[in-house]
């Protein structure tokens, strides 16, 4: 039922500016908000300069299968998604952007993590014995709203809000219920300097929680284990049972991260939109209470830097953007003890507090794109090019074992794409070539005291196919077909079907296959 009720509403609230859009030609929603810089900022007071409407409405269906995927991932797997996004100004003074969303994800023989988004979080929980692997659906929902409001020729002030909810089970034991709650918030201002120059700041603050819960529902007598990853594939094994170990059964356990953010824009016409983004980020796993204890406390600092410069060319444009990201992280455990009071109930008692994990991530990508014929509602031909990289680097710290991980990933994509129409009909082929390359260090371990005796475990099969699937080389392809259907000025439907591909170039030791295939059909309009 409420599949049923959120996509009802997404095609209702995207078809509120479509009775007023008639006046204008309709163009394709993902072209426009490529080559227009104010709609990339996270400053939700840029949207004052925007003076059209434009809605999408998105029905998406994927099946995958191959083995080469991350941790997380299924090798067989399907995905159905709907949603719709609008931008439109509703006065002189004021501009507003909203968009709704829902997906749903099952995937077969899905094991290893725990948590939902395990890449983000500083601890992860893995299951212990890859035979107990299962089924795992997950409803993923979202609401964003953002609006701006003109004071005058020069200042304008807008407020922003993303909203996205999400629950995931297994469905074999052990068996695992999370649920997530992620809210964005924003509020921001522009100054218009000149007539050629736009400068704003906002401020952001993000809070995101997971939460989760094991079950077992069949064999009392099947003991069932939990690996807890500190970091590297690093750290120990405890039962899955009760609420006293990492992992608890009887009620959710919440893994929360907060971040606290400022953010710089320059719009330099409409041809060069520059973003400079810092954000403060604090977290902890546990429960804030006298009786249940806080296991882990985080703390990072992440900086970002956005740009996108379009250059006209004759009746062309080049686009041409780059993204840079820095990211740390801290991650320490508290040691602590149950203490019992006379007369009072059991109460948590902090002892102390180590640091276990150090780590760091770096990102680059810069995207070249070429439109041919760029004024019409689509280009009549685009060529990209896409080069990557992202590297993660950390040292865990489990006395007496330390561990140094690294993996460093390079991606090259080239894509292309020609349009045939004759005003009424457009059919669209698309095609690319992927490829992917990698290094680094799986595991570099010593210890400061090799006479120590350690219950840690190193969770190889693990580390093994998280460190070949960022790393081994790999080559794809990619194939779409599109057909669209002008409606009037004011409408266009379409239905696209695509294929991608992708095969390791060496024999994997730890990933199960060397291939992956992503099938997706699309439905789709803009308006």
């Amino acid at each position: 039922m409420r599949h049923r009720i959120l996509l009802l509403t997404c095609f209702v609230l995207a078809s509120a500016p479509m009775a007023e859009a008639g006046d204008k030609d309709v163009r394709d929603f993902r072209y426009v908000k490529d080559i227009t810089p104010a709609l990339h900022f996270s400053n939700p007071a840029a949207l004052s300069g925007w003076s059209g409407k434009l809605s999408s409405v998105v029905l998406e269906g994927t099946k995958g299968n191959g083995a080469v995927v991350p941790l997380e991932g299924s090798h067989d797997d399907f995905s159905l998604s709907a949603g719709t996004e609008s931008y439109f100004r509703m006065s002189d003074r004021i501009a507003f952007r909203g968009a709704l969303s829902w997906s749903h994800f099952q995937g077969r023989d899905m094991g290893g993590p725990v948590m939902m988004n395990p890449d983000m979080h500083p601890v992860n929980f893995l299951e212990s014995d890859p035979a107990t692997a299962g089924t795992k659906k997950r409803d993923t929902y979202g609401l964003e709203g953002a609006m701006a409001l003109t004071l005058g020729p020069r200042w304008s002030l807008g407020a922003g809000l993303r909203y996205a909810s999400g629950d995931q089970t297994k469905v074999k034991d052990p068996r695992f219920s999370n649920i997530l709650m992620d809210m964005d918030f924003s509020l921001g201002a522009t100054f218009r300097a000149s007539d050629a120059l736009l400068l704003g700041w906002s401020l952001h603050y993000r809070d995101l929680l997971e939460q989760v819960r094991g079950g077992i529902y069949g064999t009392g007598s099947i003991q069932y284990f939990i690996q807890a990853d500190k970091g590297g594939f690093l750290g120990t094994v405890s039962e899955l049972s009760g609420d006293f170990n990492y992992v608890p059964t009887q009620e959710h356990r919440p893994m929360a991260d907060r971040r606290y953010g400022l953010s710089f824009q320059a719009l330099a016409g409409e041809r060069f939109g520059s973003e400079l983004s810092v954000r403060y980020r604090t977290g902890y796993y546990g429960k804030k209470a006298t009786s249940s204890p806080v296991f882990f406390e985080s703390m990072g600092i992440e900086a970002s830097y956005r740009g996108l410069l379009l250059l006209p060319a004759g009746t062309g444009l080049h686009r041409l953007a780059l993204d840079l990201d820095f990211a740390s992280l801290a991650n320490d455990e508290n040691t602590f003890q149950y203490v019992t009071p006379a007369g009072h109930t059991t109460i948590v008692e902090y002892t102390g507090r180590n640091r276990v994990l150090d780590r760091m991530d770096l990102g680059a990508t810069l995207d070249y794109r070429w439109y041919a014929e760029s004024s019409g509602p689509r280009p009549g031909a685009t060529l990209g090019v896409r080069v990557a990289y992202a590297g993660r680097m950390q040292t865990t710290t489990l006395y007496p074992v330390w561990r140094k991980h690294a993996t460093h990933t390079l991606s090259l994509d080239l894509t292309g794409q020609k349009v045939w129409s004759d005003g009424t009909w457009s059919w669209i082929l698309d095609a690319g070539l992927s490829g992917l390359a990698g290094f680094g260090t799986p595991n570099l371990d010593g210890s400061y005291d090799s006479s120590a005796s350690t219950s840690l475990k190193s969770f190889d099969s693990y580390l093994g196919r998280y460190y070949e699937y960022k790393t081994l080389p790999r080559a794809g392809a990619s194939l779409g077909f599109t057909v669209a259907r002008r409606f009037g000025s004011g409408f266009e439907a379409y239905l696209r079907i695509s294929d991608a591909f992708t095969m390791l170039l060496s024999a994997p030791q730890s990933l199960p296959g060397r291939s992956r295939n992503l099938a997706c059909i699309t439905l789709g309009c803009n308006f």
